[in-house]
């Protein structure tokens, strides 16, 4: 295809987009409160991106006055000075001047206290959107100067809505179990969901389909599905503490999403008190927005749910 499945459906307004009714009438709220500064969390490949985009717009932005940033790449004090000569000039197209600055997380300590002046002296035509799958490190006299949204990963019902409204436009049919497997697969994600959907959806049959993504069952998630199988046999909390190290947690909520997953799929063969208690413990915050810290009170919950 000539542009990837997630590109060429990324929402371009609030009416396009699957899911995340709260986070957009957040957005819509603060922005009409008066808010210039937004701090947009949540797992990779939820939508937090395309949601500052569609606000770039709806707050009069033309497309050369949106700058996106990559913090991981752009983490010194350097890209704060040069916003901040940038600032002051009228935008050259629209009446809004927009940084968008992904993974805002990675950016020097020095380079998040050279942001507090521009984020608090905001010119009335400039806009800030501070996107983040870990808002756990950013320094806290950032965050008390956004509007915190929080952008949560696709249920389920969501994700097919998404998945089915795709495979129309491309003129496709799959089976069901090709769906259920994509959906279990993606954890919410729906980059990832469309990422896979282009991986197999112009393959001939649902059975090639389904072989297709078997190889995705053990790629990055090895660790956090072996984690999954400690919580249901013979094991500890210092055992689990011990797997959490190992697993790259710098996407909490994807472990999360994978733990519900992996014990949903236990529930449905029958009950399990181990699973039911992993449910538990995982499903009590909507999302893991503290790092491997809420994955710490989770395991303490689930072990404290176990000996009840």
């Amino acid at each position: 295809m000539a542009k990837e499945l997630y590109r060429k459906y990324r929402p371009e307004t609030f009416e396009d987009v699957v899911g995340n009714e709260t986070a957009i009438k957040s957005l819509r709220k603060e922005l009409k409160n008066g808010s210039h500064v937004f701090l947009m969390t949540g797992p990779a490949g939820c939508g937090k991106t395309t949601l500052a985009r569609i606000m770039a717009k709806e707050v009069g932005a033309g497309d050369l006055s949106i700058r996106e940033i990559n913090s991981a790449e752009n983490r010194g004090i350097d890209t704060a000075r040069e916003i901040m000569e940038q600032m002051s000039f009228m935008p050259t197209d629209g009446s809004a001047s927009v940084w968008i600055l992904d993974e805002c997380h990675q950016m020097t300590a020095a380079n998040q206290n050279a942001f507090l002046k521009p984020l608090e002296e905001t010119p009335d035509h400039v806009y800030f959107f501070l996107c983040t799958t870990d808002p756990s490190k950013l320094i806290a006299p950032l965050k008390t100067r956004c509007s915190v949204v929080n952008v949560k990963p696709l249920n389920d019902e969501e994700m097919k809505i998404l998945l089915k409204r795709v495979v129309k436009s491309e003129e496709r049919k799959m089976g069901t179990e090709v769906y259920e497997k994509i959906i279990e697969l993606a954890n919410g994600g729906s980059r990832k969901a469309l990422k896979l959907l282009a991986k197999v959806l112009y393959l001939d049959s649902n059975e090639e389909r389904l072989e297709s993504l078997k190889s995705e069952d053990v790629s990055e998630d090895k660790d956090a599905i072996e984690l999954c199988r400690a919580l249901l046999g013979k094991t500890n909390f210092s055992s689990c503490m011990k797997l959490v190290s190992s697993i790259d947690v710098s996407e909490p909520e994807r472990v999360r999403m994978l733990v519900l997953s992996y014990m949903n799929s236990v529930l449905s063969k029958g009950f399990n008190e181990k699973a039911a208690a992993a449910m538990q413990a995982f499903g009590q915050n909507t999302t893991f927005n503290n790092g491997k810290f809420q994955i710490t009170i989770a395991l303490l919950d689930y072990f404290s749910l176990l000996s009840e």
